[in-house]
């Protein structure tokens, strides 16, 4: 009798420790996420989008400015186990009263990032397609997609 109880305390120890593998291997989330984002990251498209690309995960835009040829966005979203990445989209046409009127809609691909850790960080949009298409002098307007945070309006004066 006391080896059978041994034997079942050695099979419940076998037991957990393949129940701890299988939790391990599962939660290795970097293999079930598609690391390519569905748009350019860290650039602004101008025109050639459609409605599927400004479908994104939720964020929050916290703050917004210009440094340099830069946008720099403050962002706060859920996640913490996968790279997120931000881009930018604005139509061809702007409204051309002086200054020009942009308008960017920000996007975020969140890598299926099931993780909800809450990550604050600022992230950078390239402005070079803006700034030769559209001079030094205009005022931008960031709208947030996916996002329950008001627009920012900018003003560029070169």
């Amino acid at each position: 009798m006391l080896l059978q109880i041994e034997s079942l305390e050695s099979m419940k120890h076998i037991y957990s420790i393949l129940i701890a593998l299988v939790l391990v291997a599962g939660c290795d989330s970097e293999g079930l996420q598609n690391d390519d984002p569905p748009f350019d990251p860290g650039q602004i498209s101008v025109g050639d989008y459609s409605e599927v690309d400004l479908e994104g995960d939720a964020f929050e835009l916290r703050g917004a400015r210009i440094e340099g040829r830069r946008l720099q966005l403050d962002v706060s979203y859920s996640g913490g186990c996968a790279d997120h990445a931000f881009a930018g989209f604005t139509p061809e046409t702007i409204i051309t009263i002086y200054p020009p009127q942009l308008t960017v809609f920000v996007v975020h691909d969140g890598s299926n990032d099931d993780c909800e850790a809450w990550v604050s960080e600022t992230v950078e949009l390239e402005l070079e397609t803006l700034l030769d298409g559209f001079g030094d002098v205009f005022q931008l307007s960031v709208y947030p997609i996916d996002s329950h945070s008001d627009p920012i309006t900018l003003h560029h004066n070169g």
